[in-house]
């Protein structure tokens, strides 16, 4: 029985070596489960698959028919692009009969590493399946043939000088320039063999990533693919009804019905921020008794503005007390005095408030008034703190939960009206490769969005501070 049982997966690891289907159909997908790859396709993933699996056949020195070496594959958020393309970026790298070189390449480090973590994660599933592989922070390597993957981001002096046999540029979409494309794309052009594969969702705007998408798209040379989705079995409607419900219809409709849009997300609408606006409220300068007071700060010295807002909670609403907004001159930088000196005026006129401040902007100053008041670190930079900060003040706009008086955050602008409403309808929602959204700015012109990312994290903080989970609190997706 023993050795009947070794003998069938001898014969099983044979058939996987001659070819990629067959290695599906036996890569097993979750831990104590005989559910494998092959039984979990969907049509839309078997026609990618095999679009690629002569190229890759040929790479590994098996022959047959190559079909097409290049692959543009648009698909949905959600759609295991990630994860389909590993399980053959496996299999290249365990069966090619000599040494193959491979780039995974991505707008970020940390995108381009979630392939490298999906083929460990197979073969931690696939222990007998799968040979001798080392892993790396940055890197796959097979101690046994030299075959190896290593994983580059937006450097694009580091891609120049490649000779890959094998190119993933990963949600091409997200990335800011050309450049490293275009080193890539002549890259994978040096070796006949060499195949190149665009894994990404729809874009925005028609630069160049469209370009290259309509060239993909219409070149006899690249199997194209694109989906509408949703249409992933595995995705709940639940889930797809809470997105639709926090994300604005144009960042919905590209990330998860993978349509390109033409401009970015709009956060809210003018009259949605109008909305929000009190006629009963006033700016304040003193605590009303049995208030307490959140008050957030986000400091720029050269070009944004510096905002100090203060807010309070009314039973499901966050109000607004005052927004203090300074706009440096070009020969008058804001100091980081002034924001000393409006915590220490806050703080005698707010009692029982807590201030929430940028950790990397103002360490000096936490650091100077952390013993004396309570004083919160904000990672203004952080991903997920941003992309929390952002659907939650949207969400809070749309459902009239946060409250401020007219004329909030206004300064005098020679070109028109600049004030907290005008700025909120005019910054857009933009969404990372990893789907994480952030508040920002159109490019160019006068577009700030600093008393939006001031508001929002004054008002997080409300919303993380309430006890008995009444608030409203969009964490990561």
């Amino acid at each position: 029985m023993r050795y009947r049982l070794r003998l069938h997966g001898a014969l099983k690891r044979r058939a996987a070596k001659y070819s990629p289907a067959d290695f599906r159909r036996q890569l097993r997908l979750r831990p104590g489960s005989p559910v494998c790859l092959g039984d979990a396709t969907e049509a839309w993933q078997a026609a990618d698959f095999a679009a690629l699996d002569g190229a890759w056949l040929s790479l590994a020195g098996r022959g047959g028919a190559v079909g097409v070496r290049r692959a543009y594959i648009e698909r949905p958020r959600g759609h295991g692009k990630t994860s389909d393309m590993a399980a053959q970026v496996l299999w290249i790298l365990l069966y090619a009969e000599s040494a193959v070189n491979g780039l995974v390449a991505a707008a970020d480090l940390d995108q381009a590493t979630l392939l490298r973590k999906a083929i460990e994660r197979f073969v931690r599933l696939n222990q007998e399946l799968c040979g001798p592989l080392r892993f790396r922070q940055h890197g796959v390597v097979n101690g046994k043939t030299g075959s190896r993957l290593e994983v580059i981001s937006s450097d694009v002096q580091s891609s120049w000088g490649a000779l890959p046999d094998f190119v993933v540029c990963d949600e091409l979409s997200h990335w800011p320039r050309p450049d490293m494309w275009h080193s890539l794309f002549s890259s994978a052009a040096k070796k006949r063999d060499c195949v190149l594969a665009i894994l990404t969702n729809a874009g925005v705007g028609r630069g160049w990533q469209w370009d290259v998408r309509e060239a993909a798209r219409t070149s006899s040379s690249w199997y194209f693919s694109s989906i509408a989705g949703p249409c992933a079995p595995w995705i709940r409607d639940e889930d797809l009804q809470e997105q639709r419900e926090l994300l604005p219809p144009s960042v919905y409709d590209r990330l998860w019905r993978n349509i390109w849009q033409e401009g970015g997300g709009e956060f809210v609408t003018l009259a949605e921020a109008e909305a929000c606006r009190d006629a009963d409220l006033s700016e304040r300068s003193r605590s009303a008794p049995g208030c307490r007071y959140i008050a957030a700060i986000d400091y720029a010295e050269k070009r944004d503005y510096t905002v100090g807002v203060v807010v309070h909670r009314e039973g499901q609403r966050v109000v607004v007390d005052r927004m203090d907004v300074v706009r440096p001159q070009p020969d008058a930088p804001v100091e980081v005095a002034w924001v000393e000196e409006w915590i220490e005026r806050i703080a005698a006129d707010f009692h029982a408030v807590t201030f929430v401040v940028d950790e990397y902007q103002l360490v000096s100053t936490i650091q100077k008034f952390g013993r004396r008041f309570d004083v919160r670190r904000f990672e203004f930079l952080s991903g997920r703190g941003n992309h929390a900060l952002a659907l939650n003040l949207r969400q809070l706009i749309l459902q009239r939960l946060v409250r401020w008086y007219a004329g909030c955050g206004e300064l005098h602008a020679e070109w028109g009206r600049d004030d907290l409403e005008t700025e909120l309808a005019s910054v857009v929602l933009r969404q990372s490769a990893s789907g994480r959204c952030r508040i920002d700015h159109h490019v160019g012109g006068r577009q700030h969005d600093d008393r939006a990312f001031a508001l929002g994290a004054a008002c997080l903080h409300a919303v993380e501070g309430a006890s008995g989970g009444e608030w409203l609190l969009v964490g990561s997706m």
